[in-house]
Order: C-alpha cells, then structure tokens, then sequence
C-alpha cells in the first residue's frame, strides 16, 4: 500500500513536471515539495530524488533569470539603436574629415611646391631685368659712339666702313634687345 502510494506520488510528480513552463515553475514546484513530503512521512528515503528535483528547479530558475537578463539586454539594445546611429554617423563624419585633412594637405604641399617655383622665377626674372638694363646701356653706348660717328664727315671709303661696321652692330644690338624684352614679357 505504501508503495502504492509512492508510486502515485511519483505518476504525480512526472505529470506535473511534464506540464512545466517557465511562467508556471514555481507554483509546480511548491506542489511537487508538499508531494514529495507526504512521500518522506511515510518514512521513505527520499533525499536522492529530492537532490535532483532541487537540483532540477534550481537549474530551471537560474535558467528564467538568464532568459530575462537576455530579454533586458535585447531591449536595452533596441533602445540604443539611435545611439548606434548616431555611432555609426559620427564614424562616416570622422572618415570624411580625415579625407579633407588628407586632401587640403596634398593641396598645401602642391601650393608649397608651387611658391617655391615662383621665388624661383621672381629670382631669373631679376637676373633677367638686370641683363637687360644691361643691354640697354650697351645699346645706349653704341647709340652714343654712332649718332658721332655720323655727325663726323667721312672722308675716306675706310672710315665709311667702320661706320657701316659700327651701324650693323648698333642694329643687331637692337635687335638683341628687343628680343631680350619680348622675352621677358
């Protein structure tokens, strides 16, 4: 009769736990602890059996408290998604600046490159004017030596040479000079 009773007890246990879910844990496991009870009155030992089923419920509840820890967390994350958003903004506008940044510094070492051609140039411009300004009083010297080589009369056919020589030199002079200044222009 005893074991008759256990063995309804346990049928009972069994059923009870084959309709455990997690909303409903706590009140089957304080129906199968009053169950288990009336089975050790009856001066059976059933320490083993209520191990495992404390055990059992033990495990069931730390396994609902993950699962709302999980469910907490999946929340918290929708809840951040315009923090991610924005996260994800702030990194397009960080990866955009970094490419100006390396764009206006390509620009500042061409504009580097660039004015140090110039001062190159400004430099061959000065030597420039200066051979010029050179030039001219050569010319002007030249101008000098034929404007008296002309008021002077020439009497002999050897004299009238070195004017001709004289003149051609002004000329080309002259020449040289214009060229020079369009040249510099």
């Amino acid at each position: 009769m005893v074991k008759s009773k256990r063995m309804k007890a346990w049928a009972s246990i069994r059923n009870k736990l084959a309709g455990l879910t997690l909303n409903c844990a706590s009140s089957i496991q304080d129906n199968v602890e009053v169950i288990l009870n009336d089975i050790s009155g009856m001066g059976a030992d059933i320490s083993p059996l209520q191990n495992l089923l404390g055990s059992f419920f033990r495990l069931l509840t730390s396994y609902g408290q993950a699962q709302s820890a999980l469910v907490d967390k999946t929340t918290t994350i929708k809840e951040l998604k315009p923090y991610l958003k924005a996260k994800k903004y702030l990194e397009l506008v960080l990866r955009e600046r970094n490419e100006k940044s390396e764009e206006v510094s390509t620009f500042c070492k061409s504009l580097e490159k660039a004015r140090k051609k110039v001062t190159k140039l400004k430099a061959r411009q000065d030597v420039a004017k200066q051979e010029a300004a050179e030039m001219e009083s050569k010319v002007s010297t030249s101008e000098e030596e034929f404007s008296k080589c002309s008021d002077v009369s020439l009497a002999t056919a050897k004299a009238s040479k070195v004017v001709e020589k004289k003149k051609k030199v002004l000329e080309s002079a002259l020449q040289d000079l214009v060229n020079y200044k369009l040249y510099l222009d």
